[in-house]
Order: structure tokens, then sequence, then C-alpha cells
């Protein structure tokens, strides 16, 4: 009997057929979930992805808007500090209670733009070079209300009034509250109060004299006003602060003025005025400037700035 040839197929039954079809369509079936599973697990971790990075960058916006905000707050902080006014004078509540006020003008309605009753703020001074005593007008207590700034030089009046319904015995103190590169050591101060001035300035450091006592301050005399003085008009203060400076000295007086010097480091001075009738006015006048004679007066002081605060409040109280 012969055998058959082994490589020769022999015919599916129709059984195994049924069983290789029914095999193939569940490995088809199962190939597909595996393939399904697969793409909705990538597209979770597609979608988790996705919320990662819309989460990360949410927060990086509001991390940089948070920064950008507190650098801001910073610049603002500073600019005030800096370059709002080189004056700012206060009324304290205790004082403003017992009816003190200031103002621009001798009515008391003028407060000036940023400033009020019991605040108000100077206009401060742009790329001042050092000046002396001898080149400042004479006039300064009569020139207008309010910023009348020379050239090189602060100058602001203002009035303070007692509104109230009794006579007050009020402090005066001014306040050196900042200063860049030591621009204070060479400063002068100047306060007309109702026509009479003082002059004060901080006694310099290390600099003294043979008998081991701080080097004395200059002389100056008060000065004289001219006969024929007449109020410049606002147009023509703003046009002379424009102007190079007037070196030319002014005339003086056989008067002199004593430079006092500072309190302390920080307190220009402070100062107790008696007897603020109600409805009585006192008038200011401060200017301010870098004393050119001051041994204190060197290049490391250039682009520096003083800042100064002046407070009113009642005597016996506390600022």
């Amino acid at each position: 009997m012969s055998k058959k040839p082994k490589n020769i197929e022999e015919p599916f039954s129709p059984e195994q057929l049924e069983r290789l079809e029914t095999k193939g369509d569940k490995d088809v079936q199962l190939q597909r979930q595996k393939e399904g599973i697969f793409q909705r697990n990538r597209a979770k971790r597609d979608a988790k992805d996705l919320a990662s990075q819309v989460r990360w960058k949410r927060r990086a916006g509001i991390a940089l808007v948070t920064i950008l905000l507190v650098l801001f707050l910073i610049w603002i902080m500073t600019w005030l500090l800096t370059t709002i006014g080189d004056l700012v004078i206060s009324v304290d509540s205790g004082a403003a209670k017992k009816g003190i006020s200031v103002s621009q003008d001798a009515d008391g309605t003028q407060f000036g733009e940023n400033g009020g009753p019991f605040k108000m703020s100077a206009n401060m001074v742009n790329e001042v070079t050092n000046i002396t005593y001898d080149w400042l007008p004479a006039t300064l207590d009569l020139e207008a209300d309010g910023s009348h700034n020379g050239r090189n030089y602060l100058a602001y009046s203002f009035y303070l009034h007692n509104n109230g319904k009794e006579t007050v015995n009020y402090v005066s103190t001014l306040k050196s509250v900042k200063a860049a590169k030591d621009a204070d050591e060479a400063c002068r101060i100047m306060v007309y109060k109702n026509g009479e001035p003082e002059v004060f300035a901080k006694e310099n450091r290390g600099l003294t004299s043979s008998d081991g006592k701080p080097e004395p301050f200059e002389k100056i005399f008060k000065k004289s006003i001219p006969a024929n003085y007449k109020q410049p008009t606002a147009e023509e203060i703003e046009a002379a602060a424009k102007q190079p400076q007037n070196k030319e000295a002014v005339e003086t007086t056989d008067e002199e003025i004593v430079i006092q010097p500072f309190v302390d480091p920080t307190i220009v001075f402070s100062t107790t005025s008696d007897g603020l009738e109600p409805g009585k006015t006192d008038k200011y006048t401060i200017v301010m400037w870098i004393e050119g004679e001051d041994p204190e007066c060197l290049d490391v002081i250039r682009e520096g700035y003083v800042k100064l605060m002046w407070f009113f409040n009642i005597e016996d109280e506390e600022l």
C-alpha cells in the first residue's frame, strides 16, 4: 500500500474552516480591543499633559503678573520717596482738630494741585548745581505764593491758619527724611517766618577747627529789598528759572544771620510758636539749595537729593 506524499496538503473540512475563521475573528477583535485601550490611554495621557501645561502656563502667568506688580509698587514707592517733591508739609490730626490748617494763599482757599488743608507738597527742582547764598534774590519771601523755584534752588511760600476758637501754641518741626549721596551735608535751608529769615545747615562731619570744635559756618547777612521792587508774574518766575544762574552778588545789609546747626542728623529744627490767636495766620517761606562754599560740597554728592517733611502739631502733643 503506497504512502501519501508529505508535501500534499489535505483539504480543510467545513468544521475546521469555521473554527479557523472564528479564531481569526477573535484575534482581530482582541487586537482591535488592545489598540482601542492603548489609544484611550494615550488620549488620557495627552489630555492630562495638556491640562498640566495649561495649569503651568496659568500659574506662570499669574507669577509673572505678581512679580511685575511688585516691581511696579517698588518703583512707585521709590518714585514717591525721591521725586514727588523735595518738601512735604503736614498738619497732624491733633492740630487739625484745634483748627490749624495750611494753604498756598492768605485766604486759606488754595492748596496746590496735590495738596489739601492739612497736607501739601512743593514742586521739586531738577538738575540743580551748587550755588551760594550771595546769589539768591533778596525778595524770595515776597515773590509768590506756593512754589516759585529758581534755577538751582527750591522756594515755597505757604500760610498756617488758626481757624479754631482758641489761642494755640504749636510746634514746627522740619525733618530731613531722606538724602542720597549725602547731599544734605552741603545743604542750606532758609526759613522765613512772617518775613524774618533763619538759615540752618548740617555740621560738617570730621571737619574741626584747632580747638576741636566743628568748623564754623560761613558768615551771611540779611539782604536789602530794592526800593522799586515789583512782584513778578508767574510767567516771569517760570522763565527766570530756565535761564542760566545769575551769579551777581545781591546787596546785603550789616545785619548778620547766624547759621544754626541741625538739631541732629535728621531734625533740621523744632521750634514752638506761642499765642496764635483765632483768625490769625503765620506766613512761611522755605528756600533750599546746595551751598558751594560748604567744605562738603564735593563731586560725590552730584545727582543726590534731599527730601524734607515739615510737621505742625500742638505743643505737648505727640506727632
